[in-house]
């Protein structure tokens, strides 16, 4: 009988510490930037994108050129109201 109650105990031992481990944080800072560009040099079309976030705070930046070689520029900046 105390054998078997050393096993339970173990068991349950082992249980709540595998429970506690497994935490993880879903509340982390976000924090990120990226930036990436294509061009195709048989219809000398290019495009941008960078994107940069810091908590709530989104910038976004897209630029793209097409035939007429002209350069279009847009700016993004977004403040999420998050609670």
């Amino acid at each position: 009988m105390l054998s078997k109650t050393l096993i339970v105990f173990a068991l349950v031992v082992v249980g709540a510490y595998a429970l506690e481990y497994k935490t993880f944080d879903y509340y982390a800072y976000p924090k990120y930037e990226f930036k990436y560009g294509v061009e195709d040099p048989h219809t000398k079309d290019k495009k941008e994108r960078a994107e940069k976030r810091d908590g709530h705070t989104i910038e976004q930046e897209y630029a793209w050129s097409e035939k007429d070689r002209e350069v279009k520029v847009k700016k993004l900046d977004e403040h999420l109201n998050c609670s």
